[in-house]
C-alpha cells in the first residue's frame, strides 16, 4: 500500500463555495417564513428549507469530491450517498425547528450541535461512499478541528439568523447575508479541513501515472451543479414571489387597519386593539379619550375639504407627538379621534387632556392662512366606568358630548349622572348609524272607513328600535334629525320600507300613507328618488300610495309645493294635507294646492263632542272639503262618541287608538286577518 495525495480543480472548488453560500441564503430565507405562516404553508416552508439546506450541503460536498483528483480510479456507493443526504436532512430539520421557536441558550446549543452534526455526518458518510483500490482514513488534529468548525460556525449562523428575523429593511438583508456566509464557512471550512485530515493509501498496482479527472466526472459534476442551481433558482423565485405576496398582504392589511388620510389606526383596528387590551389587562388602570374638533365643520365648509383634510393631518401630527408610552391614537371618522392611555390614573388623564387642549388651541398655518380650532374631550376610566370595549367607548362618547355642551375646548370625565344628562346628545350622535344599521322600523296604524267595518288603509309611522333603550318615540328623535340634517336620510329610509311592504301580497289592496318632512319635500332629488323606488318595485300600485305633508310645509313655498304636488300626481301618487286647521291661512292657500285628502288635526277631535267651538271648526272643514271634492280623514278618534260624531258629519275615514295603536308589520297583519275574519262572520250572520 502506498500513500497518495490528490489535487483540486479550482473551478469546481469555486463553484462548491458559491453553492455552500447560496444554499443557506435561500434556505434561511425560506425558514424565516415558517413563523409568518400557518397550516400547510407553514409545513411547506419547513420541509422546503430543510431539504434545500441538506441538498446544498450534499451538493457542495459532492462537487468538491468531484473536484478532488486522485491518481486512482474512484467510484461511489449509491446507498451511502443517499444515507448521507438523509442524515443531512434530519440534522438540518432539527436545527431549523429549534431556530424558529423562541430562542434560548439551550436551544441555540442544541441547534448548533444538530446543524454541525448534519454537516459532519454528510461529509464523513459521503467519504465512506468512496470506492477505490485502497483505503482512506481520517485522524489527527484536523479531524477534530473540522467538527469544531462545523459546530461553532453553525452556532454563529443560527444566532445571526435569529437576529435577522427580528429586523426589517436593509438591516435584515445584511444579517441574512452574514448568516449565509457564516453557514457557508461552516460547510466549506469543515469539508476542506476534513480533507486535510484525510490519508489515502492505495495498492501500488492501481496507481496511475497522473491524477484522474475523466470526462464522465466532469459531466457528472456539471450535471449536479446545474440541477442544484436550478433547484436554488426555483426556490429563490418561490421565496421572492412569496415575499411580494406577503408584502402585498401586509400592505392590504395596513390599509384595512389605518385611516387613509392620517395614516393612524382606524376605528375597526382600534376597537380590535382595545378589545385585546381589555382581555389581557390584569389590574392596571387606563383611560379612554374621545376627542372631537370644535369649529372644524365651519373651517371645512368655508375653506373646502382639501383644506380641512390638511388640518386633520396637522392635528394628527400634533397629537402623535404627545402620545404617552404604550398609548394608541386612532381616527374614528370625520373630526373625531380616540386615544387609549394604558396604566393611567385620573390625575394622568387630566394632565394629558389639558395638554392636548392647549396644544390643539395653538394656531395652525395652512397655505399661508392662520387657522384656529379647539377640541372637546370625553374620558372614560378603566375599570371605574367599565371593563368592556362597548361600555368604555360609549361612556367616553357621552362624556365628550357633555364637554361640548359645557362650552367646548373642555374635557369631562364620565360619571353615572352623565347618562341622564346626555340622553338627547347620545341619541343625536347615534341616529345616523341607526338609519344605516336597520334600527329604524316602520309601524302601521290602521285607517278605517268611518263606518268602522272596513280597513281602508294604513299610515306608516317611524319608530327607532334602539338596541339599548328599546322603542324611542318619534317625538324624541324626529326633532334631532331635523336639527342635525339626518331627516332626509330618515325620510328615504321610511319610503324604502313602505315600498318594500307595499310590494308584498298582504298590502296590495291597502292604501298606504307616509309622512314627508319639509326638507325632503323641497329637496331637488326627492322626485328622482321616488321614481327610483318605482323602478325597483314595478309591481307596487302607486295609486294606493299617499304622501302626507303638513300645512307648515305647504305654506313655506306655495308655488313650489304646488309644482311638486303636480309632479307626484303625474306619477299617480295621492297627496294628503296633514294636521289641517292648525294654521291661520288654511283657507287662503288650500285652493292653490291640488291635494287629494284633508286630515283634520287631532287637536280638534280630542274634545268632541263636548267642545262647541271644535264642533264648529270640524263641521266647517268637512263642508269645505266636500265642496272641493276632497277625501276627509279624522285623526285621533279614541272613543265611540267621537266616532259617532264624525260619522254623522260623513267623514270618509277615521284613524286613532279606538281602532288600534301603531303596530309592527307582523302585528298589523295579525290584526288585519282577525278584523276581516270577524266582519266576514258578521256579514254572513246578517
Amino acid at each position: 500500500m502506498q500513500e497518495v495525495t490528490g489535487t483540486y480543480n479550482v473551478t469546481f472548488v469555486v463553484v462548491s463555495i458559491f453553492i455552500a453560500i447560496l444554499s443557506p441564503y435561500i434556505a434561511l430565507d425560506m425558514c424565516s417564513r415558517i413563523n409568518r405562516t400557518t397550516g400547510w404553508r407553514n409545513f411547506f416552508w419547513f420541509i422546503s428549507s430543510s431539504l434545500l439546506m441538506a441538498l446544498g450541503i450534499w451538493s457542495m460536498h459532492f462537487i468538491s469530491m468531484l473536484a478532488y483528483k486522485l491518481p486512482v480510479e474512484v467510484t461511489y456507493d449509491p446507498g451511502l450517498v443517499i444515507l448521507s443526504v438523509i442524515f443531512a436532512f434530519t440534522g438540518t430539520s432539527i436545527a431549523f425547528y429549534l431556530a424558529t421557536i423562541r430562542m434560548t441558550a439551550f436551544r441555540l446549543f442544541a441547534g448548533s450541535i444538530s446543524m454541525g452534526a448534519a454537516i459532519v455526518s454528510m461529509h464523513y458518510i459521503g467519504m465512506m461512499a468512496m470506492r477505490l483500490d485502497g483505503m482512506m482514513h481520517h485522524g489527527g488534529p484536523y479531524y477534530y478541528l473540522s467538527i469544531i468548525i462545523a459546530i461553532i460556525a453553525s452556532c454563529v449562523a443560527l444566532l445571526l439568523f435569529h437576529y435577522f428575523q427580528n429586523q426589517t429593511g436593509q438591516t435584515q438583508h445584511l444579517f441574512k447575508f452574514a448568516s449565509a456566509i457564516t453557514m457557508g464557512t461552516a460547510i466549506c471550512g469543515m469539508h476542506y479541513t476534513a480533507m486535510k485530515a484525510a490519508v489515502v493509501h492505495v495498492n501500488s498496482s492501481s496507481i496511475l501515472p497522473e491524477p484522474v479527472f475523466t470526462p464522465n466526472n466532469i459531466n457528472l459534476a456539471i450535471s449536479v451543479m446545474l440541477v442544484i442551481l436550478l433547484i436554488q433558482v426555483l426556490a429563490f423565485v418561490s421565496t421572492s414571489t412569496d415575499q411580494k405576496l406577503a408584502e402585498q398582504a401586509d400592505r392590504l392589511q395596513y390599509i384595512a387597519n389605518h385611516d387613509e388620510l392620517t395614516n393612524i389606526p382606524n376605528r375597526r383596528y382600534f376597537e380590535q386593539q382595545l378589545l385585546g387590551y381589555l382581555e389581557e389587562r390584569t389590574s392596571e388602570p387606563a383611560a379612554l379619550f374621545f376627542m372631537d374638533l370644535d369649529r372644524f365643520k365651519a373651517v371645512n365648509d368655508t375653506l373646502g375639504h382639501k383644506f380641512g383634510d390638511k388640518l386633520l393631518q396637522l392635528v394628527t401630527l400634533r397629537l402623535s407627538r404627545m402620545l404617552p408610552e404604550r398609548s394608541m391614537l386612532a381616527r374614528l371618522g370625520g373630526d373625531e379621534f380616540t386615544l387609549l392611555y394604558p396604566d393611567a390614573k385620573k390625575e394622568d388623564a387630566t394632565m394629558l387632556a389639558q395638554a392636548i387642549i392647549q396644544s390643539v388651541e395653538e394656531p395652525f398655518f395652512i397655505e399661508g392662512r392662520k387657522v384656529t380650532v379647539s377640541t372637546s374631550i370625553g374620558i372614560a376610566l378603566i375599570p371605574d366606568n367599565g371593563t368592556t370595549s362597548k361600555e368604555v367607548m360609549r361612556f367616553a362618547d357621552i362624556a365628550m358630548y357633555l364637554a361640548k355642551e359645557s362650552g367646548r375646548s373642555n374635557y369631562k370625565f364620565f360619571a353615572n349622572d352623565s347618562l341622564h344628562d346626555s340622553q338627547p346628545l347620545l341619541l343625536e350622535s347615534e341616529l345616523c348609524s341607526a338609519i344605516a344599521n336597520g334600527e329604524i322600523q316602520v309601524y302601521f296604524q290602521p285607517k278605517m272607513a268611518s263606518s268602522g267595518d272596513q280597513v281602508y288603509g294604513v299610515e306608516a309611522l317611524c319608530r327607532w328600535v334602539h338596541p339599548t333603550h328599546g322603542i324611542i318615540p318619534p317625538g324624541q328623535f324626529i326633532p334631532l334629525a331635523e336639527k342635525n340634517g339626518d331627516i332626509i336620510a330618515l325620510d328615504k329610509k321610511m319610503i324604502e320600507l313602505v315600498f318594500a311592504e307595499m310590494n308584498k301580497e298582504a298590502f296590495r289592496d291597502l292604501h298606504v300613507a307616509v309622512n314627508i318632512s319639509t326638507q325632503q319635500f323641497y329637496n331637488n332629488r326627492f322626485l328622482s328618488f321616488i321614481r327610483k323606488q318605482m323602478e325597483l318595485y314595478p309591481e307596487v300600485d302607486v295609486t294606493k300610495l299617499e304622501i302626507e305633508i303638513t300645512e307648515e310645509t305647504a305654506i313655506q313655498d306655495v308655488e313650489g309645493a304646488a309644482h311638486t304636488i303636480m309632479e307626484l300626481k303625474k306619477l299617480g301618487i295621492r297627496i294628503a294635507l296633514d294636521d289641517f286647521g292648525k294654521g291661520f291661512n288654511s283657507l287662503n292657500y288650500l285652493k292653490q294646492l291640488p291635494v287629494d285628502t284633508l286630515k283634520i288635526d287631532r287637536a280638534f277631535i280630542a274634545n268632541l263632542p263636548e267642545d262647541f267651538q271644535d264642533q264648529a271648526i270640524v263641521s266647517s272643514i268637512v263642508t269645505l272639503a266636500k265642496k272641493l271634492q276632497l277625501s276627509i280623514v279624522a285623526e285621533g278618534v279614541e272613543s265611540q262618541e267621537q266616532l259617532t260624531w264624525v260619522q254623522n258629519l260623513e267623514c270618509d275615514y277615521a284613524q286613532g287608538y279606538m281602532f288600534s295603536k301603531p303596530l309592527q308589520v307582523s302585528e298589523f297583519l295579525t290584526y288585519l286577518n282577525t278584523f276581516n275574519a270577524i266582519h266576514k262572520e258578521k256579514a254572513t250572520l246578517i
